[in-house]
């Protein structure tokens, strides 16, 4: 087994199918298949599972994939650790993020990054916060903003900001009952027409979990996990909806929503900065770590996230 069949290896399994790897390997298909056969004789295994809609690991190659991804890593930082920190720091970084944190960070890190490290290069992953925890977990994803934080066995995490999530309802349209003044209690939530994402939803757990603590059942009247699905009902005047600040701030400032703030207790949702702690970090993986953090909290100084910010302890230190 050398370098290139792990690489060969690693493409299939991230695309999915031999077709599709050769293309970007830009090698025959039939000598693709022919050494990923070779390694599984080798090892006296089977490493994926074929079908005619492509391949997926089996559990042993699920595990060469997370060794091999370490191993191509490690081999292409080998030549700046040799020549030490003076050179930037280069390779791939695979960054996991939520959809809702993928919108605002996605596009100032991609551009921070080509910017500052142009021999990085970066790949944004989107899924809800659980997938991204086990991407975490199995080298799926080298680096993560998440949201939870339930599960933290082997992962580091660094507290980033905290966001206020709303009631809210539409401006302009009014046959629904209201409630009064401009904070609410979530028993005040019992009878309105709520429409809320769907069970699984890390913002539905927060509001469920948050409830019950505070002996309140949750019945919505409409479950769909879409921000911009839930703002077109609210926005409708088919009911009324419970997402973060920052996905209505601007309708909310042009007066299209009202807003009413949770009070006693508050609903808050965490964004933290989270990484393996069981795989080292290359130098190219540590440098958008950092970026990303700090890019993170430039969002919410210049008022385009709106959230409140971590203090300094919770800082990672990753790279210069």
């Amino acid at each position: 087994m050398d370098l290139r069949q792990l690489r060969y290896f690693v493409q299939v399994v991230e695309s999915g199918s031999f077709s599709k790897a050769a293309t970007v390997l830009h090698v025959a298909q039939p000598a693709l298949s022919q050494h990923v056969k070779r390694m599984e004789d080798e090892l006296g295994l089977q490493l994926l599972h074929r079908n005619p809609h492509g391949v997926q690991p089996t559990e042993a190659g699920g595990r060469l994939h997370v060794q091999a991804l370490q191993i191509l890593s490690e081999f292409t930082e080998l030549p700046d650790r040799v020549r030490g920190e003076q050179t930037l720091p280069r390779g791939d970084v695979r960054v996991g993020l939520p959809g809702t944190v993928s919108e605002l960070l996605a596009v100032p890190l991609i551009e921070a990054v080509r910017q500052r490290y142009p021999d990085i290069r970066i790949r944004i992953i989107e899924a809800m916060s659980g997938y991204i925890l086990d991407w975490l977990r199995s080298g799926e994803a080298d680096l993560a903003m998440i949201y939870a934080t339930a599960d933290p066995r082997g992962l580091a995490f660094h507290l980033g900001l905290s966001e206020e999530i709303c009631l809210f309802a539409s401006a302009g349209r009014t046959p629904l009952p209201e409630p009064l003044g401009h904070t609410v209690h979530l028993s005040d939530l019992t009878g309105l027409p709520l429409i809320v994402p769907g069970q699984g939803h890390g913002l539905r757990e927060l509001i469920d979990t948050t409830a019950l603590s505070s002996g309140v059942a949750i019945e919505p009247e409409i479950e769909i996990d879409s921000y911009n699905q839930i703002k077109r009902l609210v926005r409708r005047g088919v009911g009324y909806g419970v997402l973060p600040r920052m996905a209505i701030d601007q309708e909310t400032e042009d007066g299209s929503f009202r807003i009413w703030r949770f009070d006693d207790p508050p609903i808050t949702r965490k964004v933290y900065l989270a990484y393996s702690t069981e795989r080292p970090l290359s130098r190219a993986q540590r440098a958008v770590g950092q970026l990303s953090w700090e890019i993170l909290r430039g969002l919410v100084r210049e008022k385009t996230w709106i959230a409140s910010l971590s203090d300094e302890t919770n800082r990672p230190s990753l790279y210069p």
